[in-house]
């Protein structure tokens, strides 16, 4: 006892400091797992990380209370929790967006991860502050500790097993986090699936579409004239002597009273600067630019919309001014960019919409990823194809899946195929496609979508033949 009250009698605020951090560290790593996968949105990636991070915050924290004399330690702790804090500012921003914007799809609790937040926070900052304080009350006391004895055996395993420890925590958590921060972002490409054949290739050249989005530059005005022909530009997908540039289409859909339909928008930018859509019901317009007014001439540094309510149309007989503007962030993939738009729902709620962008191409062709599915079927028997995705292809030559699933017809040669639909209703989305072939052989599966037509070869075999 006389020996644990000499150890402490020397210490400063900054020692206890870090034991209480240590403590709340373990607490808040055990809370954490305990709750994130309910607490985080569904974009989140590998959220584990956080937790990995403040363990061995917590863990390093542990090894300085006991070698407090090598004080240099304690920067690993800081390094860790800091860490910690960088992954949870990276994660809470979509929270934030949904309730800001009064729309919770994304899942995930706002409350529990500004907690976390919080929390890394005073974790983070009284351990700063102890390492300004110090740990002993007096430097002597520290310097006399660290010279380590030659003959004092248990002196140097304790500073050897602490330095291991540290070494330990601080690489694993990082090994950990870089392999679960890999795995999210991997994409792993489906192996076989590759609609770019000779024959689209011949129909992107046929299509002879010259026009290029990627060299428009739009610049930003001082101030734009809304009593012009924006009021009358068209909020169509078509508008004649124009070319667009890009394309945004976005849906939303919520339980209410049982009804998930889904509601779309989309919105249209044209090579003049001026733009027209829909969100829901709502006609809107207005002008866009991607060059502002502090881009060199011909930069292109950011993709925004504006326009004016007394242009667009009108909710509950108000002048609706949720669409003054309208600021795109840039994505990866197939669309390169992403909004949000206001959403007035019929029974009056206000929600938002995800709209993402591509520059536009007309499509060429379309065609079906399988996802690698078994292409054999039974005859007979029903045939499921309901994770196969109709694609289609710009004739630039990018490709995405088509984004009303609901509108592509299917059909079986020598069959028929069923499509279900979430309780029943076509516009809820699709729950299962399956077929039922007559006869044996090689049969072919048909989608047809916006005047494009693409098919993919099953083998339809006998049940008996099949178990032999």
């Amino acid at each position: 006892m006389e020996k644990i009250m000499n150890f402490f009698k020397n210490k400063a605020v900054g020692y206890f400091i870090v034991a209480a951090d240590a403590l709340i560290a373990i607490i808040l790593t055990i809370v954490f797992f305990a709750t994130y996968k309910g607490a985080m949105a569904f974009s989140a990636v590998a959220p584990e990380i956080l937790g990995i991070f403040l363990l061995a915050g917590a863990i390093v924290e542990l090894v300085v209370l006991v070698l407090p004399q090598y004080r240099f330690i304690h920067v690993a702790a800081i390094v860790m929790f800091s860490l910690a804090l960088f992954k949870e500012t990276l994660l809470i921003p979509n929270l934030i967006a949904d309730y800001v914007n009064n729309v919770f799809y994304q899942g995930g609790n706002l409350g529990i991860n500004v907690f976390y937040l919080v929390t890394i926070i005073l974790i983070l900052g009284s351990a700063i502050a102890a390492a300004f304080i110090g740990f002993y009350k007096k430097e002597e006391d520290a310097n006399a500790e660290m010279p380590i004895a030659k003959n004092n055996v248990p002196q140097i395993v304790k500073v050897g097993v602490g330095g291991v420890v540290v070494l330990a925590a601080v690489l694993t958590s990082s090994l950990v986090a870089w392999n679960l921060n890999e795995k999210a972002n991997r994409v792993v490409p489906v192996e076989g699936f590759n609609p770019i054949t000779e024959e689209v290739k011949a129909k992107a050249a046929e299509a002879n579409y010259t026009f290029k989005p990627a060299e428009v530059v739009q610049k930003e005005q001082e101030s734009y004239d809304f009593t012009t022909e924006v009021k009358s530009v068209t909020t169509n997908t078509t508008r004649d002597g124009h070319n667009m540039v890009y394309y945004f289409e976005g849906s939303y859909s919520e339980g209410w009273q049982g009804d998930y339909s889904a509601t779309y928008g989309y919105i249209c930018l044209w090579d003049d600067g001026l733009y027209g859509g829909k969100i829901g019901s709502l006609n809107i317009r207005g002008y866009w630019f991607n060059s502002s007014l502090q881009a060199a001439e011909g930069v292109k540094d950011c993709l925004k919309m504006v326009s004016d309510p007394k242009i667009n149309d009108k909710v509950n007989n108000k002048e609706t001014e949720k669409y003054n503007s309208l600021i795109a962030q840039p994505s990866t993939g197939f669309y390169k960019y992403q909004i949000y738009a206001y959403l007035r729902m019929s029974w009056g709620d206000d929600r938002s919409m995800i709209l993402n962008g591509y520059e536009y191409f007309p499509e060429v062709a379309i065609a079906i990823d399988t996802q690698n599915a078994e292409l054999t079927a039974y005859k007979g028997e029903e045939y499921d194809m309901s994770s196969w995705v109709p694609t289609r292809v710009l004739s630039s030559l990018d490709y995405s899946s088509i984004f009303k699933p609901v509108d592509v017809t299917w059909a079986a040669e020598d069959g028929k195929v069923t499509i279900e639909y979430v309780d029943g209703e076509k516009n809820r989305g699709i729950s299962s496609i399956t077929a039922v072939f007559d006869s044996v052989g090689e049969k072919n599966v048909t989608i047809k979508w916006n005047g494009f037509e693409a098919s993919v070869k099953v083998n339809v075999v006998e049940l008996e033949e099949e178990a032999e």
